[in-house]
């Protein structure tokens, strides 16, 4: 039964093929074209371009503006106009009256002006951290979309074809039926088969578009890289240079900054020079004479009062330095995965290789043992179930590698 060759067809699957609307067997299609062109860096950048939270890159920017504005000025708080205007009228009506008036303006205290200086430094530094690693996060996010998108893709391929085999077979069952070669338990029983096939097919192609669709939400694309793999970057460990880690350190240095600032900052209670005006009339019949008023505070003690803002502000930078040691011991942990699975799915796959030659001949040797009437139809199927579950995992496994490249090489901050 030549038709039966059809196997030969789940042989060395291991790009995924597109699932087309005239072969699905549910009407929902998410369409996704296939981009020679298109590489995986310009989907990341489209995708960086547009992902949610890009917007707080710009917040960021325009925090670290505002806290340079703040310590380019040289006034330490908000200025004040000062009005005073003191009258017996009330009480005793001798005519004394004393009006002043001024402008206050906060002074910096000793290096508190150098140290606002240094967290619009951080906040500027911190923001630039933060857009390496939100590109990074994106690159992530892009390869694990892909990634999956391949895989149940060629799922998909290899359930479709495995589908088909089942059909033929069933055809070929019906005529040995027909012709009084086979029972029709035989027939009932490569039927039942081709039903599990096709329901296995419904699934593949159900997870397809769901992968198409979570590529698309992510991207925002229509279109995705039909090529796409890696190679291993040369890199075995990581250090501060790795683009999470370069961010977190930076929200500690900026945090060291702030608790500096917040040293030296009497909650807002900033020294002050007043200059104005101090009208004085001693009496009714007397006029007004004016002098010059100069008033300089200076805030003393309150450490009290102070300690606390202190005190928060020293909780704030341990949380930011506990954050990173936990994101050093995650990549650790994530390196060690990384490299491990590499190492695990490449030695697989040469297993799965072998074995996929095995299956291939098992299927050949089991096809014309059927046909010459050496096994019965259920004896058959085994080998055939079998024999695909190998050749499935060998297409699987050759994928899993590629993907564990990615994986690798974004563990070790490689951004494409």
């Amino acid at each position: 039964m030549k038709v039966l060759n059809g196997m030969a067809g789940l042989i060395c699957l291991f790009a995924a093929a597109s699932a087309h609307p005239d072969h699905l067997l549910v009407e929902h299609y998410d369409e996704l074209a296939l981009d020679e062109r298109l590489s995986l860096k310009q989907v990341v950048e489209a995708t960086f371009e547009k992902y949610p939270r890009q917007a707080l890159l710009a917040a960021f920017q325009d925090e670290a503006r505002a806290l340079e504005q703040r310590g380019s000025s040289w006034i330490a708080g908000y200025p004040m106009i000062y009005l005073q205007w003191i009258d017996d009228t009330l009480i005793s009506d001798r005519g004394i009256s004393d009006i002043q008036t001024g402008y206050q303006v906060p002074l910096w205290m000793w290096g508190q002006k150098a140290a606002s200086q240094t967290v619009a430094e951080e906040a500027r530094k911190s923001a630039e951290s933060y857009t390496l690693a939100l590109r990074h996060e994106v690159a992530g996010l892009v390869r694990d979309a892909l990634w999956t998108l391949r895989l149940v893709e060629n799922r998909y391929e290899l359930a479709r074809q495995i589908h088909d085999v089942a059909e033929q077979l069933v055809a070929v069952v019906r005529r040995r039926v027909e012709l009084g070669d086979l029972a029709r338990a035989d027939l009932l029983l490569a039927e039942s088969d081709q039903l599990e096939k096709r329901t296995a097919l419904v699934q593949a192609e159900a997870e397809v578009m769901h992968a198409r669709k979570a590529y698309q939400n992510l991207t925002r694309l229509a279109r995705a890289p039909r090529n796409f793999e890696e190679k291993q970057s040369p890199l075995d460990r990581f250090d501060m240079g790795h683009p999470a880690l370069a961010a977190a350190n930076a929200l500690v240095e900026r945090a060291q900054a702030e608790l500096e600032f917040t040293r030296l900052s009497k909650q807002g209670n900033q020294p002050s020079i007043l200059v104005g005006t101090d009208s004085a009339r001693a009496g009714h019949n007397e006029s007004f004479g004016t002098g010059t008023n100069l008033v300089i505070q200076v805030p003393i003690g309150g450490d009290a009062w102070h300690a606390p803002q202190v005190a928060q502000a020293n909780v704030f930078l341990t949380e930011r330095i506990t954050q990173r040691e936990f994101l050093w011991r995650q990549l650790e942990k994530a390196l060690h995965e990384a490299l491990h699975n590499l190492e695990v799915d490449r030695v697989a796959l040469g297993i799965a290789q072998r074995r996929k030659e095995i299956a291939e001949t098992q299927i050949k040797m089991s096809r014309l043992a059927f046909e010459t009437g050496e096994i019965a139809l259920i004896d058959y199927l085994k080998i055939q179930a079998g024999a695909q579950a190998a050749i499935r995992d060998a297409a699987e496994r050759a994928i899993l590698v590629q993907k564990d490249t990615a994986v690798y090489n974004q563990v070790v901050g490689v951004t494409p």
